[in-house]
């Protein structure tokens, strides 16, 4: 019954009217055929483009009218029969969810032709959250079949937490069960551009509520000797090791360099290996562009599963500070050395990541911290602090006094 439902479901909504996923551009084809509206959202405005259908190619000299509808009634036009020479247009319209754009196309080339017409519905999809490539390579190495159903998701996961699936999944719960093959197809389809945003992610709503896949939300924030790791780097080491150790570093830091070099290998094989404790990373980036770029890079990496991967090269390339080293031309050379998908790392490091770093940079202070690399280590018996370039034997005897064992 399940997938009866959302195969109706998606039917419905491409043979209707096609809902409007924010910022992105969407399309649907007038009733007779004749031409295929592309509609984009904007700030306080949106424009529409008129496209040949047989040729992809921008449609001149098009008479069309264009009205907004909301249930309480036109928030814009019905405006009079309107030519367009170039075939675009920008409509002083802000678009909001349940909007209706109710659009008739009368002329062609300056000849008449039977009125055709489409409405496209405004759905609001992650209130203006563009959907990351990312998530939809995912969607598209999932139906291929290269990557199971818990690392698809991941993805989906993601999307709840960011707000553009929205749904109620239970707090703290985890994605469990396999989801229908079925949905394969139509995530393919997704990949390939053949369904639109909207498409799929009402339907992904639809399975969800249906119960057809479960999907948790993220937990609640970890917090650790005063210090919130949810924007963090993944864990190094066992969920069960009865120590944690919180480094605070830059990249572009020689001394963190360093460490990483000489003491963290010691880290690696006596302590993280051997179960006894975990490793987090978090950034303190404060010798310029460099050092933030290097961190969103990091994060870049992380969402394909090579976040440690990526942070061993970026200490291992450091080159002088703002030198250029963490450059985004370098940066990706870095990826690409690592075999990461260049087309999602690329779209990954266009997005926005100031506010995870400045979260990080906030724990570092309100941790009393301001220098690099710093330490936080929380064990059975307490908290410490070691700060600076300090060798193993430094940090064996606070792990020691943490266990009880001094």
């Amino acid at each position: 019954m399940r997938q009866a439902a959302i195969l109706v479901v998606v039917t419905m909504l491409a043979a209707t009217a096609l809902p409007l996923a924010w910022a992105e551009a969407v399309r649907g084809t007038t009733s007779g055929g004749a031409l295929e509206v592309v509609v984009t959202p904007g700030d306080g405005e949106f424009g529409m483009e008129f496209v040949n259908p047989a040729t992809g190619a921008t449609q001149v000299h098009v008479d069309y009218t264009v009205a907004v509808n909301s249930d309480e009634g036109y928030t814009f036009g019905p405006i009079l029969l309107t030519h367009t020479s170039p075939g675009k247009v920008t409509i002083p319209a802000q678009l909001e969810e349940g909007n209706r754009i109710e659009i008739t196309v009368s002329g062609i080339l300056f000849r008449p032709i039977n009125e055709e017409t489409l409405t496209l519905e405004v759905e609001s999809v992650g209130s203006g959250v563009a959907v990351p490539d990312w998530v939809k390579t995912n969607a598209g190495w999932w139906a291929g079949g290269q990557i199971d159903d818990s690392t698809f998701l991941t993805g989906i996961e993601y999307l709840i937490s960011e707000g553009i699936i929205d749904v109620d999944a239970p707090p703290g719960g985890e994605s469990e069960g396999s989801v229908p093959d079925w949905v394969k197809t139509n995530a393919g389809w997704w990949a390939e551009g053949l369904v639109s945003d909207g498409e799929f992610l009402s339907a992904l709503e639809y399975l969800i509520g249906q119960g057809a896949i479960t999907v948790g939300t993220t937990v609640e924030p970890l917090v650790l000797g005063g210090v919130d790791l949810r924007y963090a780097s993944v864990p190094k080491g066992s969920d069960n090791a009865p120590i944690t150790i919180i480094e605070f570093g830059d990249y572009q830091c020689p001394k963190c360099k360093s460490w990483f070099v000489n003491t963290h290998p010691s880290i690696q094989s006596e302590l993280i290996d051997t179960g006894i404790a975990r490793l987090f990373f978090v950034d303190l980036p404060f010798l310029g562009t460099d050092s933030t770029g290097a961190a969103a890079a990091s994060y870049c990496a992380e969402e394909q599963s090579m976040y440690w991967e990526y942070h061993s090269t970026l200490y291992e390339q450091q080159g002088g500070i703002q030198s250029g080293w963490a450059s985004d031309d370098n940066l990706a050379a870095y990826a690409s050395d690592l075999e990461l998908d260049a087309e999602s790392f690329e779209s990954c490091m266009a997005r926005d990541h100031s506010e995870r770093i400045s979260f990080n940079l906030m724990q570092s202070q309100n941790a009393g911290l301001s220098q690099t690399p710093s330490f936080v280590i929380v064990g059975p018996e307490g908290i410490q602090t070691i700060t600076g370039n300090q060798p193993y034997a430094i940090f064996e005897t606070a792990i020691l006094s943490l266990q009880g064992q001094e």
